[in-house]
């Protein structure tokens, strides 16, 4: 009986002493387990993944969304230097392919190639990749063009023209070249013709339905803002008309 008393009492000791003291020490072992497999990580190192499910009309909203945060990259994830230059070439030269806007298609010089990482810093989910180039025709008409790394889209572009103008009953004015192209009005006479011919370019570029949504004229400038349709989406691009040149989706 004696005997008995002593073994209760030290048996609800020890219960309590595994309720109280067996999870942290099951947990200090597993502890240790895991220190052993840890791996350090360069921060360098870390690459972040385009996000697959962007839209067309999401990658154009990203690019000049005021929530956006662009940092430096060293390369693309599809593309690298070369052949983001030489997609961001033949996109520009489609985008100006049967339009009024001169840019040749021969003798075409690239400069630049950076890379950067674009993110929405309300939702980093939202993010891409994207390469900035200047290039040059043979007549030194300049453009900056943004393509997305992932579909090569032109997503932004400023374009300056630098040709000389002569009057044009159609458009407004020509080049003053002998091999003279019909150009629109960059001088403030009839940039919202410009407008609208920018708007069946980039209809015919994309895809998709452009269509003119605001427009202002101030003085020879012209605010414009062409809205983007598609896949249930109405995705505004605003620009600037002035000569002797246009921005797409890019306020100058």
């Amino acid at each position: 009986m004696r005997l008995k008393r002593y073994i209760l009492p030290a048996a609800a000791v020890a219960v309590l002493l595994c309720v109280f003291f067996l999870p942290n020490a099951v947990a200090g072992v597993m502890d240790a387990r895991r220190l052993d497999n840890l791996i350090i990580i360069d921060a360098q190192s870390i690459s972040f993944d385009a996000d697959p499910r962007l839209s067309l009309q999401e990658r154009i909203a990203l690019a000049s969304s005021p929530n956006a945060e662009s940092l430096a990259y060293p390369t693309g994830q599809v593309m690298d230097t070369r052949t983001a230059e030489d997609r961001a070439v033949r996109e520009l030269v489609r985008f100006f392919r049967d339009s009024p806007f001169e840019f040749a298609s021969d003798e075409l010089t690239a400069e630049g190639g950076a890379a950067a990482f674009v993110v929405d810093s309300e939702d980093p989910s939202i993010n891409m990749i994207i390469w900035e180039f200047k290039i040059f025709d043979i007549n030194a008409n300049e453009a900056t063009v943004t393509i997305d790394d992932e579909t090569g889209i032109i997503l932004k572009l400023i374009y300056q023209h630098r040709g000389s103008y002569l009057q044009s009953e159609e458009f407004g004015v020509v080049t003053g070249r002998a091999d003279a192209e019909i150009m629109p009005d960059l001088s403030g006479g009839n940039t919202r013709e410009s407008a609208l011919a920018l708007c069946e370019i980039m209809t015919e570029y994309y895809g998709h339905p452009v269509r003119l949504g605001d427009y202002q004229l101030s003085g020879n400038i012209a605010y414009y803002r062409a809205d983007i349709y598609g896949g249930g989406l109405v995705i505004p691009m605003y620009g600037v008309i002035r000569s002797p040149g246009f921005t797409m989706n890019e306020r100058v």
